[in-house]
C-alpha cells in the first residue's frame, strides 16, 4: 500500500505542477495546454520508481562476480547482510493485513464495473459500425452513413471511421457539414481517439481517484478547443462552423465515449464565445519553448537521478575501488593475540539496516559478531581494532571507527569489494529489539507478505532477473553479485509446487519449506521492511 500511496503523492504534485504551468499558454495554442494534461495523465502509469530503477540499472557500478558463499544457501550467520536475521516490527494478524485484501477486491470491482460500461458502449458502436453504409470517403477517412442518431464522430482509434448520421445533409448546409467534417479531420491527425483511450486506462486503474476524473475533462476541453482553432485556421466561417455544432446538439445524440470523438463536448458556451471571438493563437515563443524542455527534463532526469544516486551512494565503492577492496579483503589474514579489555569498547548494538542490528560481543579472550537472533559466529583479531572470519568462502573482516574523544561511533563491514557501515546505537534500543523478537518466535505466526514475497523473489532467481526493487539495498548488492550461481543452482529445482509456513525461527525468520518438481527446499525470510522490501533471505536444501 505504501508503494501505491507514494505513487499516487508523486502523480498529483507532478498534475499540480503541469497544471500551474496551463495558465502561462493560455494565450498559446490549445494543443499545447492538451499536452500538459496529457502529460499529467501519463504520469499515472509511469511510477517515478520504474524511471528511479532505470536510472540505477544505467549508472550501478558493475559488481564483480565471485562464487557464492556456502552461508547464504546454509542461512548461516555470517557477515551476510542479506542473510542477516531481522527483528519483528509488525504483529502477525494485525487489521492491515485482513484490510489490505479487502481494499484490493474493491479496487477490483470498480475496475471491472468501469471496464464493463466502456466495453458495452463499445460493443454497440461496433453493431452500429456494422449496420451502417459506405459513403465516399473525405481524405484518409473511410465515411459511412447510419441509422443511429449519433452525433457525427469518428470511432475506432488504428483504421478509425467517419460515422453520420442518415439525413444529416438534410439538417445542415454543405458549409456546415463541411466544418464539421473538417472538425473530425483534425481529430483524426491529432491521434485523438487514440490519447483518450490511454486516459480511459489511467481512469479504469485508479477510478477511485477524483483527479484522473477531473485530467480527462480538461483534455476533453482541450482537446474541443484545439480542433476548433484548427477549423477556423484552414477558412471556415465562425458563424457557419459554430450553428453547425448548435445543430449537432440539438438533433443528435452525445457520443457515449471520450475515445470516439464528436464535434460536441466540453462547454458549449465558452467553445461558441472562443469561435466567435476567432483570436489567433500565438506561436510559443523561444522562452515557453525552453520552460517546456525544461519541465519535460526534469520531470524525466529527477527520477532517473535519484536512482543513480542510489546506486552510487557515497559508501558505494567505483568499480576501480570495488577491484582494489576485493584484493585487499582476499588477501590471507593472520591472527594475533590482544589484550581481550581493549575489546570491550567495541562490545554493543549496531544498526547495519532500519530492520537488520548487529551484536558485537566477548566471552573471555573469544570475540563474536551476528545479527540479533542468530547464533553468534566467532572473528578472530587481526589488530586492535580490526577483526576477520575464518571458514567462509567469501572473505570478510570487521573494523570499527572511533571519534576524537575515544568514543566507538561505527562498525564497518568489509566484504564483497564494499564497505558498509553500521553506525552504534544505544544499548536499550537493541535489547527492545532482542524483546520484540522474543515476542515474535513465541507468536510462531509468519509476518504478513512474507510468503508473496519469497514466491516474487524464487521467480526472480529462477528467471535469472530479479526484481531488485524489492529488495534493501544490501540484500539487492549481494543478489547481484551472486545472480549466476544463484540462477543456476535455483533453475534447476523446476516450477513451484508448493509453499508451506513452517514457523517463526529462533532468529526472528519466517521459514517456509518449498517443494518444487526437482527439490526441496527450506527458506528463511526476515518479516518485510515498513516499505514492504526484502531485508534478509536464505535458504538450504532438504533431501
Amino acid at each position: 500500500m505504501t508503494a501505491l500511496f507514494d505513487h499516487l503523492w508523486q502523480s498529483t504534485l507532478v498534475a499540480t505542477a503541469l497544471g500551474l504551468l496551463t495558465p502561462l499558454f493560455r494565450d498559446n495554442r490549445a494543443g499545447v495546454r492538451y499536452a500538459l494534461w496529457f502529460a499529467a495523465s501519463m504520469k499515472f502509469l509511469l511510477p517515478f520508481s520504474a524511471l528511479a530503477l532505470l536510472g540505477a540499472a544505467l549508472f550501478h557500478p558493475l559488481a564483480p562476480a565471485f562464487a557464492a558463499p556456502d552461508a547464504f544457501y546454509r542461512m548461516a550467520p555470517a557477515a551476510q547482510p542479506f542473510s542477516a536475521a531481522s527483528p519483528a516490527l509488525s504483529a502477525p494478524g494485525s487489521t492491515e493485513s485482513y484490510l489490505q485484501p479487502l481494499l484490493v477486491a474493491l479496487w477490483a470491482f470498480g475496475f471491472v464495473m468501469v471496464l464493463s460500461i466502456w466495453i458495452v458502449r463499445w460493443a454497440r458502436l461496433r453493431v452500429t459500425i456494422a449496420a451502417s453504409r459506405e459513403l465516399p470517403d473525405v481524405g484518409p477517412l473511410t465515411v459511412k452513413s447510419s441509422l443511429a442518431q449519433l452525433e457525427p464522430g469518428l470511432v475506432g482509434i488504428w483504421r478509425p471511421v467517419l460515422l453520420l448520421p442518415e439525413g444529416i445533409v438534410a439538417r445542415l448546409s454543405p458549409d456546415e457539414l463541411q466544418a464539421v467534417t473538417a472538425h473530425e479531420l483534425c481529430h483524426y491527425r491529432r491521434q485523438d481517439n487514440l490519447t483518450a483511450a490511454l486516459h480511459m486506462l489511467v481512469v479504469a486503474i485508479f477510478w477511485f481517484y477524483p483527479l484522473v476524473w477531473w485530467l480527462g475533462a480538461r483534455l476533453l476541453e482541450e482537446r474541443e478547443y484545439a480542433c476548433d482553432e484548427r477549423v477556423l485556421e484552414s477558412g471556415n466561417d465562425p458563424q457557419t462552423y459554430a450553428e453547425s455544432i448548435l445543430k449537432i446538439c440539438r438533433f443528435y445524440l452525445h457520443s457515449p465515449l471520450v475515445c470516439a470523438a464528436g464535434v460536441s463536448g466540453a462547454d458549449l458556451n465558452k467553445r461558441m464565445e472562443k469561435i466567435m471571438e476567432n483570436k489567433s493563437a500565438l506561436r510559443l515563443s523561444l522562452a515557453r519553448k525552453a520552460l517546456l524542455g525544461f519541465t519535460a527534463a526534469v520531470a524525466i532526469a529527477a527520477p532517473v537521478l535519484v536512482g543513480f544516486a542510489t546506486a552510487t551512494r557515497a559508501d558505494d565503492a567505483s568499480p576501480q575501488q570495488i577491484k582494489a577492496n576485493l584484493a585487499e579483503q582476499a588477501v590471507p589474514r593472520k591472527e594475533i593475540a590482544i589484550d581481550p579489555a581493549t575489546f570491550d569498547k567495541f562490545a554493543g548494538y549496531y544498526r547495519m539496516t532500519p530492520n537488520v542490528i548487529f551484536v558485537i560481543s566477548r566471552r573471555g579472550n573469544h570475540y563474536f559478531e551476528g545479527s540479533i537472533g542468530q547464533t553468534p559466529v566467532e572473528m578472530h583479531p587481526e589488530s586492535d581494532s580490526k577483526f576477520f572470519l575464518k571458514g567462509y568462502t567469501l572473505p570478510a573482516q570487521f573494523s570499527f571507527a572511533v571519534d576524537a574523544q575515544g568514543r566507538v561511533t561505527d562498525m564497518v563491514l568489509h566484504q564483497a569489494g564494499e564497505e558498509q557501515r553500521a553506525p552504534r546505537i544505544d544499548d536499550a534500543i537493541g535489547k527492545a529489539a532482542e524483546a520484540e523478537l522474543a515476542r515474535r518466535v513465541a507468536a510462531n505466526a509468519p509476518s504478513p507478505g512474507t510468503e508473496d514475497a519469497l514466491r516474487h523473489q524464487i521467480e526472480g532467481l529462477m528467471s535469472g532477473s530479479p526484481d531488485y526493487g524489492i529488495m534493501v539495498p544490501t540484500l539487492a548488492a549481494g543478489t547481484r553479485q551472486m545472480l549466476g550461481d544463484l540462477h543456476a543452482k535455483v533453475a534447476k529445482w523446476g516450477a513451484v509446487k508448493s509453499v508451506s509456513f513452517t514457523g517463526v525461527g529462533k532468529d526472528g525468520m519466517d521459514e517456509y519449506l518449498v517443494v518444487c518438481q526437482n527439490a526441496r527446499s527450506r527458506w528463511g525470510i526476515a518479516p518485510l521492511t515498513k516499505d514492504g522490501k526484502i531485508g534478509s533471505i536464505g535458504f538450504e536444501e532438504v533431501h
